[in-house]
């Protein structure tokens, strides 16, 4: 089977600097080849930091939440082994990783939860449901307050010249406000992160229920 990856990466058709009539690209793709298509390593570090942030604070507010998927994973999927020491493999978390297909996608067979097991699985979920709802609110909430404070700060930043062009006040209420702006941004990316867990605890329980019916 061909690697996807590899049919992605490597066109049909070799990109060149000419149209079919040989005449120059350059209107059509002004700058496409100094265009950037990475973060630079500075800035991919602090995006990795505000992600692994993120994420360990849904481990400490949303403990419940990873102990029942662990549950659902541990029968459904299969753990990646090393093929030279033989031990399960860890993540950042010390939890087993789960093995996957060539597409990326997890090995995973559903049919392997018995009946009980989806009960109780269900069970929690729905008892539990309401006050994970309201964790993820909170979080909601907290991204909302982040976004009013780095608004006021930057019409601080903004009045504070009291002169000067409309760029010029608009740079200073940026500069100013800087840290206000990116910890907001961090707060909502831990609020998505969390509305997203809550989503996908809803349709993993609507998916057991349906499997407990039909």
């Amino acid at each position: 089977m061909a690697d996807p990856a590899e049919i992605i990466s490597e066109p049909d058709h070799p990109l060149d600097d000419t149209d079919t009539q040989g005449e120059p690209k350059k209107w059509r793709t002004p700058g496409f080849q100094r265009m950037r298509l990475d973060w630079s390593s500075d800035d991919r570090d602090v995006l990795n930091r505000a992600k692994s942030t993120a994420e360990g604070r849904l481990y400490r507010e949303f403990p419940e939440v990873y102990r029942l998927l662990y549950r659902v994973y541990d029968i459904v999927r299969e753990k990646e082994v090393d093929p030279e020491t033989g031990e399960i493999v860890l993540d950042q978390w010390q939890l087993p990783k789960w093995k996957k297909d060539q597409v990326g996608s997890f090995i995973e067979d559903f049919s392997l939860l018995g009946i009980k097991e989806k009960e109780d699985i269900l069970f929690t979920i729905t008892t539990h449901l309401f006050e994970w709802q309201q964790l993820a609110a909170d979080a909601w909430g907290e991204a909302m307050f982040a976004k009013a404070q780095w608004e006021e700060r930057f019409s601080m930043g903004y009045d504070a010249p009291m002169s000067g062009t409309i760029e010029a006040r608009t740079a200073a209420g940026r500069l100013d406000s800087r840290d206000e702006r990116y910890f907001a941004l961090y707060v909502s990316m831990y609020s998505r992160k969390a509305d997203a867990l809550i989503r996908s605890l809803e349709l993993l329980g609507q998916r057991i229920k349906d499997s407990i019916v039909s």
